[in-house]
C-alpha cells in the first residue's frame, strides 16, 4: 500500500514537471524582438513588419518602409471590426515568412501576437519597444528607417 502511494506521488510530480515545462515552452513561442535584432532582420529582408497603429499615429511619427499597415483601432481607439480579418488575410499562406508586429509602445502588438499564436500562427513575434517606446526609446528615437506617411519620403 505504501509503495502504491509513493508511486502515485512520483507520477504526480513527474506530471507536474512535464506540464510546467510544456507551458514554459509554449511561452517561448512568443518571441519578443529587441530593436536592434528587429532592425537587422528587417534590413536583411528576413522579417515583414506589420504596423498596427492608427492612421493618425502613422501621420505623426512616420512608418517603417515596406511595412504592412493594418490599423487595429479607428481614430477613437475602438477596435476595427475588420482588423482580425485583414490581419489573417495578410498572414494566410505565408508560412515561409516571419512577421513582427509593432505599435507605439509594445502593448497592442503583444496582445495581437499572443492572439495569433493561440490561433496557431507560426513565425510571429513583436517588437516590445515599439515606434515610440515606453520612455522615448523606440524605433523613432533610435533613428531607424522611417518614411513620412503623408508624402512617403524618407524621414531623417
Amino acid at each position: 500500500m505504501v509503495t502504491i502511494s509513493y508511486f502515485r506521488l512520483i507520477l504526480l510530480n513527474i506530471l507536474f514537471f512535464l506540464i510546467n515545462t510544456l507551458l514554459y515552452c509554449m511561452d517561448e513561442f512568443n518571441i519578443e524582438l529587441k530593436l536592434q535584432e528587429a532592425l537587422n532582420l528587417y534590413k536583411s529582408n528576413n522579417i515583414v513588419i506589420l504596423d498596427i497603429r492608427t492612421a493618425n499615429e502613422w501621420k505623426t511619427t512616420g512608418i517603417i518602409p515596406k511595412s504592412i499597415l493594418i490599423s487595429m483601432h479607428d481614430e477613437n481607439f475602438l477596435e476595427r471590426k475588420d482588423f482580425v480579418k485583414e490581419l489573417k488575410e495578410v498572414l494566410s499562406g505565408k508560412d515561409d515568412k516571419s512577421f513582427a508586429l509593432i505599435c507605439a509602445s509594445g502593448s497592442r502588438s503583444k496582445v495581437v501576437t499572443d492572439f495569433l499564436l493561440k490561433e496557431g500562427y507560426k513565425n510571429i513575434s513583436h517588437i516590445p519597444d515599439g515606434i515610440l517606446g515606453k520612455q522615448n526609446d523606440g524605433w523613432l528615437f533610435k533613428g531607424y528607417p522611417l518614411l513620412d506617411y503623408n508624402n512617403q519620403k524618407e524621414k531623417n
